[in-house]
């Protein structure tokens, strides 16, 4: 059996786009497993996707994900005793196999880590590497001078290892997966909510405006939980023809439909063991609502066309950007559904209300195109930044298209010459709301009903938070509170 261990990189983020040292060299060597280490979960999501490019490209070749944990990557002495651990978990479960170490991807101190491991006699591998210029090519030491490495015993590494991963977690804070951007008190709220969360089975319903990073937050919750391996399966539940959706929750049996020319696995059966993530789960119809009920009960599906029941272990997340409630309360979204679903809510604050988190996002946009098209060197030069104008337009401007408008004006400005992004560069397009006419009717208006049903509304909408509902309304919390109170503090005694 053919072998091959690698890290994650960040250069390995984008299988589409950009193949990366670890796709390069998987489309020129044949190998029958690989194991991608990573140091963070945040490098589960690219691995997760190299995985399922090999799925369709090298079908035979089997990817495994292998954990080697340090705190800080560019420290020897963290680095070194995970890689040996991780390394001695592998050559217990493949007694019998070729090795080949590819050193290209990670830091500079877990290239040099996996020259000691080599050369100090803990793994038989060959060693190579990726470049533009010569491609792979093999990296040998067969120099006199090189000096001999001992091998230390397997349970003194060992007590090192933990010794130092333990001093690294003691300083250890946030999120393990950290691509949530932002300090605000509100996204601190649910970072702490997602780590009390994470690990356990309770299912989920984000809620939040388009483009608020309601997917980023399933992400987080899935890869700090222990099924962070498993698959991660996102369903757009309002892309899928009315009539495939069976098909694409439980699969189907061939000749089952017109089209239908073999089995195929449904997303419940590809995600067992992980996270299916019900993205715009409000527009599920309702023939396809009562079918998904029975899974959420006990796991048991039938394809279609199909007679046999199978049974599936997945942790729901379920997102929408709509007033589920009000879907339940229309008839459009069954009520027995919703519970079902709703276990914990999660809501996601707009863009406009999370003060300096603005720069924070718009600073990490640039900088992952900075990494996707190799705009610096290894000393950081001929990167692109945001200056002193642009960051000030992007903490003036309200941004009511969140995240994918300011990355949508970012785009552009990032095409421009210069390593400097303007603020004149930034072209921000936005669609101004339908001027409203007020008409009152001859028999005049209740205005305190009217502000009742706003009120309860931002309270809705909300998740009954009088904070957060305060601030929809631009008012400050207690003035928030104080109009619940004249409106009718019985009705409100829960917020006042």
């Amino acid at each position: 059996m053919k072998i091959l261990l690698t890290f994650i990189g960040d250069n390995d983020c984008f299988p589409d786009e950009k193949p990366g040292a670890i796709l390069s060299v998987l489309r020129q060597r044949e190998f029958d497993k690989v194991y991608l280490f990573y140091n963070r979960e945040r490098y589960l999501k690219p691995a997760s996707e190299i995985r399922q490019y090999c799925e369709t490209h090298f079908p035979k070749l089997r990817v495994d994900f292998q954990e080697a944990r340090a705190e800080n990557p560019t420290d020897y002495n963290t680095v070194y005793p995970a890689m040996y651990k991780a390394v001695r978990d592998i050559l217990k479960k493949n007694t019998r196999a070729e090795y080949s170490i590819l050193l290209t991807s990670g830091t500079p101190a877990m290239h040099a880590c996996w020259i000691f491991l080599r050369e100090g006699g803990v793994i038989d591998a060959n060693l190579i590497q990726v470049s533009r210029e010569s491609g792979i090519s093999e990296v040998t030491f067969e120099l006199d001078d090189f000096p001999d490495i001992q091998q230390v015993p397997e349970i003194k590494a060992e007590m090192t290892r933990l010794a130092r991963e333990n001093e690294g977690l003691k300083s250890r804070l946030g999120l393990a997966y950290d691509n949530i951007i932002g300090e605000s008190p509100e996204i601190l709220k649910i970072k702490e909510q997602i780590r009390f969360l994470a690990d356990t089975n309770v299912r989920i319903f984000i809620r939040g405006e388009s483009g608020t990073g309601k997917e980023l937050v399933a992400e987080a919750i899935h890869y700090n939980s222990s099924r962070k391996e498993k698959p991660l399966l996102t369903v757009n539940c309002g892309a899928i023809p009315q009539d495939l959706f069976e098909s694409e929750f439980f699969g189907h049996e061939k000749g089952a439909f017109t089209g239908a020319v073999s089995a195929k696995d449904g997303k419940f059966k590809l995600a067992d063991g992980g996270t299916i993530f019900l993205d715009e789960v409000a527009d599920l119809p309702l023939t396809m609502q009562v079918k998904l009920l029975r899974v959420l009960s006990d796991g048991n599906f039938t394809r279609v066309g199909g007679v046999n029941e199978e049974k599936t272990d997945v942790r729901v997340i379920s997102a929408t950007n709509k007033d589920l409630r009000e879907k339940v309360r229309s008839g459009d979204f069954r009520e027995d559904l919703f519970y079902r679903l709703v276990r914990k809510q999660i809501f996601l604050p707009p863009l406009r209300d999370r003060g300096n988190d603005k720069v924070m996002i718009a600073q990490h946009i640039v900088e992952q195109w900075n990494k996707k098209d190799d705009k610096s060197d290894d000393k950081g030069r001929n990167r692109k930044t945001l200056d002193k104008s642009a960051i000030d337009l992007i903490v003036k401007h309200h941004w009511p298209g969140n995240v994918r408008q300011l990355e949508s004006a970012l785009e552009t400005a990032y095409a421009y010459p210069g390593n400097k992004i303007t603020a004149e560069s930034m072209e921000i397009i936005d669609i101004a709301p339908p001027a409203n006419r007020i008409l009152i009717p001859d028999e005049g208006v209740d205005l305190g009903d009217i502000l009742r049903q706003y009120y309860d509304a931002a309270l809705e909408k909300t998740g009954k938070n009088a904070e957060q509902a305060a601030k929809l309304l631009g008012l400050k919390p207690h003035t928030f509170r104080a109009r619940l109170r004249k409106l009718g503090g019985g009705n409100y005694k829960d917020y006042i």
